[in-house]
């Protein structure tokens, strides 16, 4: 049974967790991280970790969606497709304007089923598509489901892998070719010989 999250000593001990967490993911990847090391550099019981998450993935989403809660408080007038670029400036910007952590953090993938990670439902949120009424999405709401799996999961690939080059690409350019990529596909891309 877990503590209750108002008690001080739950409090400080979710903290000393999630500090530690980050403090590791600043010096590993995600995947070398491990409760057995966690808990042993926190000085905390394994047992102590299970009061507060049920894995790693768990302690991950929670800070993701952390994350991605503050973003969607940004993005509250976004209507998709008109504001697409509007959606990936502000992403960018966002995760580019915060500390090595939460990039990290960002970029750190989970072992969650496709589209069930705490963060997901929150991002859900982010994506508004507005299909045009002459189009078959239109009547459609499976297939929104669908183009909004595609944007989020899009935007945060591409982002991922703009960090993972080290950033070779200027913000501005990664972001109007996120977006153009995203609204156009690569089928029309000209890609230099």
């Amino acid at each position: 049974m877990r503590e209750t999250q108002n008690d001080l000593r739950y409090i400080k001990t979710e903290n000393l967790i999630q500090s530690t967490f980050c403090d590791m993911l600043r010096e590993m990847d995600y995947s070398q991280i491990t409760i057995r090391g966690l808990t042993d550099r926190a000085m905390i019981n394994r047992k102590t970790f299970y009061l507060h998450y049920d894995s790693l993935d768990d302690l991950l989403g929670r800070l993701q969606t952390d994350i991605y809660v503050q973003v969607l408080g940004l993005m509250s007038d976004i209507r998709l497709p008109r504001d697409l670029e509007k959606l990936v400036r502000i992403f960018f910007l966002f995760c580019t304007d915060r500390d090595d952590i939460t990039e990290k953090i960002i970029c750190s993938q989970g072992n969650f089923s496709i589209g069930q990670s705490p963060a997901d439902y929150v991002m859900k949120s982010m994506f508004h598509y507005s299909a045009p009424e002459d189009s078959p999405a239109a009547t459609a709401p499976f297939e929104c489901n669908i183009i909004d799996a595609y944007l989020r999961g899009s935007i945060i690939s591409i982002y991922s892998q703009w960090v993972a080059d080290e950033r070779k690409i200027p913000l501005e350019r990664v972001i109007e070719l996120t977006a153009w990529l995203v609204s156009q596909g690569i089928n029309k891309l000209k890609l230099s010989d």
